[in-house]
């Protein structure tokens, strides 16, 4: 009896640590994924809402003031708006090394990491660099890995200041001639299959691009960033046609989610949800899934009216937005017009955009709240400060 159980302990004194192992390498893997691609997604997505999204909203106010040809305030603001457009790469390097909580020195080292990643496609052979917006998948890989890097070394020698800045140049380099020129060719590959299928089937690939896009909206993943990466080096006009149903699958979330949550959030729930984000939702939705139904079921609806009955057009800086900021407002404007008639565009905003959202979405949670899978609070944000 003492040899079996002096058997048994050894056995669980073995099987004890490779479990703990197990489970330390799945904790490991967890907070990786977290730091990678929400942190730095989120990052990422301050860098290209203060540049490239900031940029696209002033040169739309340039271009209503008069354009190119008018006044010195609208050349003024179209000036500024390609300035920023063109720092989209170094707005990207630095909100990724803020949000992974960098040092100082490694935040502005990153904002050259990022401009080299975001542009690397431009590299020519005779060592001139051609510099423009970019790609921003190109930045994030860069900017992430430079980031991490110089962390690992920040604070471990005296000479800091010169160190760091060279070693994130070194590292944004290579990333930016090894791995940043093929997954930028995947990129345009896959814009190319998605143009090509909005093309071929306008009214499924409605459905598949809003619901996708409206669902990245709400999770805590950058839609806008996604949506950039695919879009902005494909102008043909199936993608401008897929960006009508990806600004419209964000926007059925938007408004659905500020509008079905009205009853318990209010006037303050309503703004920040219709013209901020529908991210507010994300702890709503781990607690009970099901209140992503409504929005999504409304995105399914709206996504093939319009791709194939309205011909709603957006841009790649407002595809993945939404109403947020009414950047998807502008960016279908801008896309569409000299396409799409007037009155038909008008049109197909405000019923796409607004009205059909907010009713489709609150007769579907309406739906949901009788059958008790939604119920009273599922929705309530935590919106007051905390005194």
């Amino acid at each position: 009896m003492d040899e079996q159980k002096n058997t048994s302990e050894t056995e669980i004194q073995k099987t004890e640590p490779a479990e703990s192992k197990k489970r330390g390498f799945g904790l490991v893997v967890r907070r990786l994924a977290k730091r990678w691609f929400i942190d730095a997604f989120s990052g990422m997505a301050l860098g290209l809402f203060a540049t490239l999204i900031a940029g696209t909203i002033f040169e739309q106010l340039g271009k209503l003031l008069g354009g190119a040809d008018g006044n010195w305030i609208s050349n003024l603001f179209l000036q500024v708006a390609t300035v920023a457009k063109f720092m989209m790469g170094a707005g990207i390097g630095a909100g990724i090394a803020y949000s992974l909580k960098c040092d100082k020195l490694t935040i502005f080292s990153c904002i050259v990491a990022g401009m080299a990643g975001a542009n690397a496609s431009g590299w020519l052979p005779t060592l001139q660099i051609t510099v423009g917006v970019g790609n921003p998948i190109g930045a994030y890989l860069a900017a992430l890995i430079s980031a991490e890097i110089c962390s690992l070394v920040a604070g471990r020698t005296k000479l800091d200041i010169i160190v760091l800045p060279l070693l994130a140049m070194l590292v944004a380099g290579v990333v930016a001639v090894t791995l940043c020129p093929p997954v930028t060719w995947l990129l345009a590959k896959l814009g190319e299959g998605i143009a090509l299928a909005t093309e071929f089937t306008p009214f499924f690939m409605g459905i598949i691009i809003a619901v996708v896009m409206g669902i990245l909206l709400t999770l805590p993943t950058s839609s806008a960033a996604i949506w950039v990466a695919i879009a902005l080096n494909n102008t043909s006009d199936a993608m401008l046609l897929a960006g009508g149903a990806a600004v419209v699958g964000c926007c059925c979330h938007m408004v659905g989610f500020a509008v079905m949550s009205f009853k318990e959030n209010r006037w303050s729930g309503l703004i920040s949800q219709g013209i901020g984000t529908s991210m507010l939702q994300i702890p709503n939705v781990m607690k009970n899934p099901r209140i992503l139904i409504p929005p999504t079921l409304a995105s399914a609806i709206c996504g093939p009216l319009a791709t194939c009955l309205f011909g709603l057009r957006c841009n790649a800086s407002g595809g993945g937005m939404g109403t947020a900021g009414l950047v998807g407002l502008f960016g279908t404007i801008e896309a569409s017009a000299g396409v799409v008639d007037t009155w038909l565009l008008v049109t197909g905003i405000v019923l796409l955009m607004f009205v059909l959202p907010a009713v489709l979405s609150w007769a579907f949670c309406l739906i949901l709240r009788k059958a008790g899978w939604i119920k009273e609070n599922d929705l309530k944000l935590e919106l007051a400060s905390a005194k």
